[in-house]
């Protein structure tokens, strides 16, 4: 129910009680940078009246004693995928609000490349009504890449445009295929002109893309990007009118190489988001309140820190209510027990406590979605040949080309020279770092899976397997021997889909994901247990990346620079869009 605002002015004024009153909380005010004594009267779902502690004699149904703790802002997440973490929106909600994370503006195009525009339907279905404030960004990118990777669905100006018209839709999701723009594709251009249309803003996702080229993608109408690598790159998109929106997820912590530069800027606001947070993580380490603690390593004053995580964000996609502590604004109030740990101690949403001593109250319920589930993993008849390279020839030297997973998680091309017998090159031969990398069509398709040797994932033995294969999300598999590949692979696909860690011929460690072999209905709380024992095995196997059990999950994710795997073209020049042969003379 929305609060009635003649009733919020005359609660304003002092015509009519308060129904909470937080009195003297050191207020941190995301307009000015300042952090000063405060008052804060809250009315219904929204903030009535603000002034220097003592001021005003705030009368309330409640009072709250907000000495020795420090007002501010619900975090906003400008830019996110709940299937990253695993659980339903629901579950999602209950594990970022006690981290302060009151809003969050989700791209679900992971379940859009399982289930097509259903599985968009039934994330706004599951996000509605809950305590956390979820707003849509409708995916652009179903493939990530046309014609070069085979997805679950496909979108064009047409879907997308129908989607706009859907509840709590605010944006056009991340534009990925940034190259497509660059050439005018008319499907990228047209889905980008069905946004401008629909006067939502419009995601950008252009790694390292500068010059002219990045003239033509902004030219198209992009508003933000959140997938910024090097810091002279992060200072060109803040000057041609790009709001960075600065991220650390589960993959990477890449602000520690942009906000250096960024720095040099005489004004500079962006905004904060995480974008991909695992389970275990997500327990271990925060949410929005990491990002904050990131930037305040930096030596970015709290204040301003915290504006970038909650007004910055709420501004740029017109929500004009959110992310201030000021009269009329939402009730979304953080009261943290330590500004520069971020460490949030009750959190309010409409005006209701949520979170008290850092525990949710109660339990949030899933809400009901019209879409059932059923398991999503389709694939071809498979045998163990399959997960072996062949040669073109018989026998002798042949040059290989590798794909080179570097410690940031881009990959790089190199080459070899392999001896081949009987048609078989043995990996093993050109060292212990180097496996077997596949994907495995799993929606349907009538094609074996595509090979390419690997190195830089430091596997030693074994084989691990995934559904979560960004974006188009077919099974990824490294391994080293054939045999734990497709045991791996049909372990997968008899569980519906999620993670599988396998080795001589056993299966070690595993994570379910039955929904669209993105998500689980467990809590996170339990997910981050199943997820931590799994990470566990993964690095007795030897992977050392942060990512861990995901290290693999961006391999195929055909827009990020500079080599990845295509389940219709094997090895994929990003930049070119063109197939690299895994054998050369």
């Amino acid at each position: 129910m929305s609060t009635d605002r003649t009733e919020l002015i005359e609660a304003a004024r002092g015509a009519r009680p308060l129904d909470i009153a937080i009195k003297n909380v050191a207020l941190v005010n995301v307009f000015t940078c300042e952090i000063y004594p405060a008052d804060i009267g809250i009315y219904g779902q929204r903030i009535a009246v603000v002034g220097p502690a003592g001021r005003y004699d705030l009368q309330a149904r409640e009072g709250i004693d907000g000495a020795g703790k420090w007002a501010c802002p619900g975090f906003v997440d400008t830019h996110l995928h709940i299937e990253s973490t695993m659980v339903t929106p629901a579950n999602y909600a209950a594990a970022v609000l006690p981290f302060g994370t009151t809003t969050s503006i989700i791209d679900p195009h992971e379940i859009a490349n399982v289930l097509g525009m259903e599985g968009v339907r039934w994330m706004v279905e599951g996000s509605e009504g809950l305590p956390l404030r979820v707003y849509i960004a409708v995916s652009s990118c179903v493939p990530a890449v046309p014609g070069k990777e085979s997805a679950g669905a496909d979108f064009g100006p047409a879907q997308v445009a129908e989607m706009l018209t859907w509840p709590r839709v605010i944006a056009v999701a991340e534009v990925m295929d940034y190259m497509g723009v660059v050439a005018g594709s008319p499907k990228m251009v047209g889905i980008i002109q069905e946004g401008l249309k629909a006067g939502v803003l419009i995601q950008g996702h252009a790694p390292l893309l500068g010059g002219r080229e990045l003239n033509a993608y902004l030219a198209a109408g992009v508003d933000n990007d959140h997938e910024l690598r090097l810091g002279e790159e992060g200072l060109e998109k803040l000057r041609l009118g790009v709001l960075p929106l600065l991220k650390v997820s589960s993959f990477g912590n890449y602000a520690r190489a942009i906000v250096p530069a960024l720095k040099q800027a005489p004004f500079l606001d962006i905004a904060l988001c995480t974008d991909d947070i695992e389970p275990a993580d997500l327990l271990e380490n925060g949410h929005m309140d990491r990002v904050v603690r990131e930037m305040l390593w930096h030596g970015i004053e709290p204040a301003r820190a915290i504006r970038w995580a909650t007004l910055n964000g709420a501004r740029h996609y017109r929500l004009r209510d959110h992310g201030a502590i000021a009269p009329g604004y939402l009730a979304d109030i953080v009261l943290l027990d330590s500004l520069q740990e971020v460490r949030a101690s009750e959190v309010f949403v409409g005006g209701q406590l949520v979170v008290a001593q850092g525990k949710l109250l109660t339990p949030i319920p899933q809400p009901p979605t019209s879409l059932p589930i059923a398991n999503s993993v389709h694939l071809q008849p498979l045998v163990s040949d399959d997960f072996r390279l062949a040669a073109p020839i018989a026998n002798g030297p042949i040059g290989l080309h590798l794909m080179v997973l570097e410690p940031t998680r881009l990959t790089t091309l190199a080459k070899v020279e392999a001896d081949v017998t009987d048609s078989r090159i043995d990996l093993a031969a050109l060292g212990e770092d180097i496996c077997t990398l596949a994907v495995v069509p799993r929606h349907g398709q009538s094609r074996p899976p595509a090979l390419a040797p690997l190195r830089g994932l430091h596997l030693r033995q074994g084989a691990l397997a995934s559904s979560i294969a960004h974006d188009s999300h077919n099974i990824i598999v490294a391994g080293h021997r054939a045999e734990d590949m497709l045991l791996a692979v049909q372990e997968l696909e008899r569980c519906g889909g999620g993670i599988v860690a396998v080795d001589g011929g056993k299966v070690l460690a595993k994570v379910e994901l039955p929904v669209a072999g993105l998500m689980s209905l467990k809590p996170v709380t339990d997910l981050a247990v199943e997820m931590a024992a799994l990470n566990r095995t993964v690095a007795a196997l030897g992977i050392d990346h942060r990512a861990r059990a995901l290290s693999t999950s961006g391999l195929a994710l055909t827009v990020i620079p500079e080599v990845r795997i295509s389940d219709l073209l094997g090895l994929f020049d990003v930049q070119t869009q063109q197939a690299i042969p895994v054998f050369f003379e």
